[in-house]
This record gives structure tokens, C-alpha cells and sequence, in this order.
């Protein structure tokens, strides 16, 4: 009895184990088939990791980058700027302007005092730091305190009013020579200025012989500004020589000019034909090093790192991009 009781025993302890060898073997099956728990195993496009378009996700399968960042140009962008072209081919965009410029008094404004050949001057805020610098700059190099402005910024009426007097002192033919046509002239930006030696009595010198004149020609670039009407480029800019008429742009830009001996119109050419994103024009100047490109797209990817954009008024955006 007792041997029958034991082999019944171990026949049932040998059912129960194949019992739960075979249930452990289809619970493994299910599982694997299910591909949870496998090395490189993907859910599926309806698992709880799919993407949606609420998220920016298209479902397609994730290449590691990052997605690119863009910039989108506004409609008046292409007419504002540091660099914009203003000649009498292209007018200033007064509209474009108009919540931009910025204007400030010279003499309420200058962070010393030196003569401004009217009180109420006015220039572009951002350039009041680089006018007060290029005075005093000039004034230590030649060891006088006679800098100065004879002019700056011109609404379309002022403009109007000194070529007036122009055609009525000198005529016509002297007018179209000298002075830009109103609606046409680099004072209208805010950028310009005409610099002059100043007498303790307040009355002007002749500026272009001074050695003030000579000075700034060749270093105005240290401050952001460059002589915009010289007598080689005469035949370029349709304006003759005016060795008194300063133009901001920006340091890395003026620097660039001077050295390559290039006005602005030589300039923004040759930014538009020789540069791009992928091949910018590389400057080191006194700020720093800057990559400059064209382009004339209205949507660029962001660039890494400090970036300014400059319309050029005729056909596109002027990029620099500091290193």
C-alpha cells in the first residue's frame, strides 16, 4: 500500500511539472513574440511613443538633429539697417525708418562738449557713442579741440531747403554735383555726418585741408565710419569728392573698406556676388572677428552666436555673424 501510495505520489508531482514546464514555455512564447524586452526591439507606430503633429513630429524616423531655428525678415527690413544704400539710384525708405532711427540731439546727447554747427542736429542713437569717440580721438591726434559737426541728420524738407540754396547760389549743374537730391541723400538715414573745424568764436574753418580731414580719412574706420565720397570713386557714387562727409556702417564693415579701398556700392557688389552662408567674408578688425554674407532670401536658419542683419536697400540682407 504504501509503494502504490508513493509511485501515485511521484506520477502526480511529474504531472504537476510538466504542467508548469508547458505553462512557463507558452507565457515565454507570448512574451517574446510581443518583442518587449529584446535588445533592439521598436514599438510600434500606434505605441504610446508615436508621434502627433501637435508635437512638430512627421513620424518619419528621428535623425538626431536638432530642428533648425529660423529667421524670418519683415517687409521693410530690406530698407533699414547700417549698411543700407541711399544714392541717386536708390532712394531712403522714410516708412521702413520711421520706428527705427532713433533719433537723438547731438549737443543733449555728446558725452563732452564740442561745436554742432546747429542746436538741433540730430543723429541716430546708436551712432552717438562713435561720433563722441571719433571727436575725441581726432582731437588728441592732432592736439586741438576744434572738431566738430557742420551737419547731420536731414528730414526730406531740410533737404529740400539746402539743395534750394545751392541751385540759387551756384546753379543747377553745382547742385546735382554737390548735394543729393531730396528723398536721395545719405542724411536722411541718421548714419551721416558732415565734420568741420570749429574756431573758439564758434565760426567754421576749411576742413578739407586741416589735419583733422587728413586724420579721420585715415582712421575713421577704428570707429565705425568711412569716408563715403571720395575723389577716385566719383565715377561710382555720382557724388564728388567731400573729404568732409562721414558715413557710420560699422566697424567691421569700415574696416574692410578701408582696407580694400572700397566704397559702399563696391562693397555691398561684392558681397552679393562672392558670399553666402557657407562662404561668408571673414574680418578681423579692432572689435573682433565677424563672418559676412549676402542673401537674399526673407527666411535664413538662425546663425550660432551674436548676429546683426542690415537691409542694403537695393535687393537683399547684409549678415555679420560674430566669432
Amino acid at each position: 500500500m504504501r509503494r502504490r501510495n508513493r509511485r501515485l505520489f511521484f506520477v502526480f508531482t511529474a504531472i504537476v511539472l510538466v504542467l508548469l514546464v508547458i505553462l512557463f514555455a507558452l507565457r515565454w512564447k507570448n512574451k517574446s513574440g510581443s518583442g518587449e524586452g529584446m535588445p533592439g526591439a521598436v514599438k510600434g507606430a500606434s505605441g504610446p511613443e508615436s508621434g502627433n503633429a501637435a508635437d512638430g513630429d512627421s513620424g518619419e524616423e528621428d535623425d538626431g538633429l536638432a530642428p533648425r531655428e529660423m529667421v524670418t525678415f519683415d517687409e521693410g527690413q530690406m530698407h533699414r539697417g547700417d549698411l543700407v544704400l541711399v544714392s541717386s539710384s536708390h532712394a531712403y525708405d522714410f516708412e521702413a525708418n520711421a520706428a527705427t532711427i532713433g533719433l537723438v540731439n547731438i549737443r543733449e546727447a555728446q558725452n563732452f562738449t564740442y561745436q554742432v554747427g546747429k542746436p538741433e542736429f540730430e543723429i541716430a542713437q546708436r551712432v552717438m557713442p562713435h561720433l563722441d569717440e571719433l571727436v575725441a580721438a581726432c582731437d588728441a591726434a592732432v592736439g586741438t579741440k576744434m572738431t566738430g559737426v557742420a551737419s547731420a541728420y536731414r528730414s526730406m524738407e531740410y533737404q529740400q531747403e539746402v539743395w534750394k540754396e545751392m541751385e540759387d547760389l551756384y546753379g543747377q549743374e553745382y547742385a546735382e554735383k554737390y548735394v543729393a537730391a531730396p528723398g536721395y541723400s545719405e542724411h536722411h538715414t541718421g548714419l551721416a555726418v558732415d565734420m568741420s573745424i570749429f574756431y573758439e568764436d564758434g565760426s567754421e574753418g576749411t576742413f578739407s585741408e586741416s589735419e583733422n580731414a587728413y586724420w579721420m580719412n585715415e582712421n575713421s574706420y577704428h570707429y565705425g565710419f568711412i569716408r563715403r565720397y571720395a575723389e577716385d570713386k566719383v565715377g561710382i557714387t555720382g557724388i564728388s569728392n567731400e573729404a568732409w562727409h562721414f558715413r557710420y556702417v560699422g566697424v567691421p564693415h569700415a574696416t574692410f573698406m578701408k582696407e580694400k579701398n572700397l566704397c559702399l556700392e563696391e562693397y555691398i557688389d561684392l558681397l552679393r556676388t562672392n558670399t553666402t552662408a557657407e562662404n561668408p567674408l571673414v574680418i578681423t578688425c579692432d572689435t573682433g572677428t565677424f563672418e559676412v554674407y549676402f542673401t537674399a532670401e526673407e527666411s535664413i536658419e538662425k546663425p550660432a552666436g551674436e548676429y546683426a542683419v542690415s537691409g542694403n536697400n537695393v535687393d537683399g540682407y547684409i549678415i555679420t555673424v560674430e566669432q
